[in-house]
C-alpha cells in the first residue's frame, strides 16, 4: 500500500543568528493509510517540530517528504496551504474556536477556505455534531460549552473537508483523566470510519490509545512498537 506520509532522511535545522540547531536529525517514517499512530516524547525531543513538517505547517531543510505522492521540500506557503487543506484536518490542544461563533458556525469554518465548495455542507456540519452528540448545542457559543465539548467541536471541525489525515497535537492536554479518554475513543471512532490519526503526546496512556507507538527523542525515532 502507498504511504499516506513518506519521509526519508528528514532532517530541520532552525538558525539562531549565526548558530544552527539541527533539531530533527534523519527521520525516516511511513504512515499506512488507515494508521492510527502515536508520536510520543519529552518537551525538547523533536515530536512538535516532525509534528509541523508532517502537517505542512513547515517544511524540512533536508531530505523527502512525500503527503498523498506529492513533494513537500520546495512548496511555497500559498502551496502548502492548499495540500494542508485537501488533506488534513488539525486538532491542537488549545480548542482555537471563535468564541463569537456558535458551534455550528465554527464547525464550518473550513468550507471558507476551500476553492471548491461542498455540496450539502450545513448538513455535514449537523451530522458530524450529531455523531459526537452536541447536535443540540450547535447554536451555543464556545463558552456555554465543557473543555471535553470544546474539543469534540474542534474534532468535528477538522473532519469537516473530510481529510485523509487527522492530526492531533496534544488533543487532551487540557482536559481531566475521564474526559481524555473519550476524547482518544472519538478519535479512535473516527479512525474506525476510515481516517488516518496521528495523535503527538507525551503522555504513556494518550500513546496506548494508538495502534502504533512511535518514540522519539533527541530528534529521531528511536523505537517503534504496536499499542
Amino acid at each position: 500500500m502507498t504511504p499516506l506520509c513518506l519521509m526519508e532522511d528528514v532532517r530541520k535545522t532552525f538558525r539562531m543568528g549565526d548558530d544552527a540547531v539541527e533539531v530533527l536529525k534523519g527521520i525516516d517514517l511511513e504512515i499506512i493509510p488507515g494508521e492510527f499512530a502515536a508520536i510520543m516524547g519529552t518537551s525538547g525531543s523533536g515530536k512538535s517540530t516532525l509534528m509541523n513538517l508532517i502537517g505542512c505547517l513547515d517544511v524540512p531543510t533536508s531530505g523527502r517528504y512525500l503527503l498523498a505522492g506529492r513533494e513537500v521540500l520546495g512548496l511555497q506557503d500559498d502551496d502548502l496551504s492548499v495540500l494542508r487543506n485537501a488533506h488534513i484536518g488539525f486538532v491542537f490542544q488549545s480548542f482555537y474556536l471563535l468564541p463569537y461563533a456558535t458551534v455550528l458556525e465554527n464547525v464550518l469554518l473550513p468550507t471558507l477556505y476551500r476553492e471548491s465548495a461542498m455540496d450539502h455542507t450545513e448538513e455535514r456540519a449537523v451530522e458530524l455534531l450529531r455523531l459526537i452528540g452536541l447536535e443540540a448545542r450547535m447554536h451555543f457559543r464556545p463558552n456555554r460549552l465543557s473543555g471535553g465539548e470544546q474539543q469534540r467541536v474542534a474534532i468535528c471541525r477538522a473532519m469537516m473537508n473530510d481529510p485523509e489525515l487527522l492530526l492531533a497535537d496534544e488533543p487532551t492536554g487540557q482536559l481531566d483523566s475521564k474526559t481524555a479518554a473519550e476524547i482518544m475513543n472519538l478519535l479512535a471512532k473516527m479512525n474506525e470510519r476510515g481516517k488516518t490519526v496521528i495523535v503527538v503526546t507525551h503522555d504513556p496512556a494518550i500513546a496506548a490509545s494508538a495502534k502504533r507507538i512511535i518514540r522519539i527523542k533527541d530528534g529521531v525515532i528511536v523505537d517503534e512498537q504496536a499499542g
